[in-house]
């Protein structure tokens, strides 16, 4: 049933004219067709995604979802196009990946804490953090802990979502290094996480270890934050960009023993 909702949601409002010589077109229809098939492996029919909410709700995102992805589809720049929406879902993302990670003694499976800045510290924090930052405006207020807690789990899900949707598309345009291990993706999600706590851990007027470590008496978590630039840039390996740019900053590869 979530395979035809989403395959009938994707349609186009109305049928191009064009013939079988239209590379743009058949280009677009294939790049919807990829991301048919990735919309519903991280979104509609991943459970642990979706969280199995009402299919209104579930239907509504993966509009959404292949409505940013017909942007890389149509552009002449789709690389560029796909950078900028993988970048946004990025930032977005990190912001509550680090509000998720579990404190010691916890295991915690996305194997960022203790890297980078990133504590596990601040999921104790939350019903502070959803009344300083803007990206939590549309949840109710008086939460409980429990409440708030749902409801940034649902954010973080959906924001996982998104990020793994652009980050899949990115790969058929070989906007990839060749040799996986190496690859920028990682590196640059965790150096959001790192940006991401060090910011939170200002507005609360928390410790920052990386407040210890500057280049140019710039700290640290900022720095981290340019990683989003580079990776904007256009820089075929921002990850390589980035390192001889701060070569002195712990590299976020670290975190996989690259």
């Amino acid at each position: 049933m979530l395979k035809k909702i989403l395959l009938a949601i994707i349609k186009p409002n109305h049928q191009p004219e064009m013939n079988l010589s239209n590379q743009g077109a058949l280009e677009q229809l294939k790049g919807e067709a990829l991301a048919v098939d990735l919309i519903n492996k991280f979104w509609v029919k991943n459970k642990a995604a979706n969280n199995n909410h009402a299919k209104a709700m579930v239907k509504n995102v993966a509009e959404k979802m292949m409505e940013d992805c017909r942007k890389v589809f149509a552009s002449n720049t789709p690389i560029l196009v796909n950078r900028q929406l993988l970048a946004e879902s990025v930032l977005q993302c990190a912001k509550f990946q680090v509000l998720v990670i579990p404190p010691h003694p916890e295991h915690d499976v996305s194997g960022l804490r203790g890297h980078l800045g990133i504590s596990g510290e601040l999921k104790a924090k939350i019903l502070e953090i959803i009344k300083l930052d803007k990206d939590f405006e549309t949840f109710p207020s008086g939460l409980s802990f429990e409440q708030a807690w749902n409801q940034i789990q649902y954010a973080y899900r959906r924001a996982w979502a998104y990020m793994n949707l652009f980050e899949g598309i990115r790969h058929e345009y070989d906007d990839i290094h060749a040799v996986q291990d190496k690859d920028w993706f990682r590196p640059f999600f965790a150096s959001q996480c790192a940006y991401s706590e060090s910011k939170f851990r200002e507005a609360l007027g928390m410790s920052n270890v990386l407040d210890k470590v500057s280049v140019g008496g710039v700290s640290a978590g900022p720095l981290y934050g340019k990683f989003k630039e580079i990776v904007l840039h256009g820089d075929q390996y921002p990850d390589i960009a980035w390192e001889e740019k701060y070569p002195d900053l712990v590299n976020p590869k670290i975190i996989w023993g690259q």
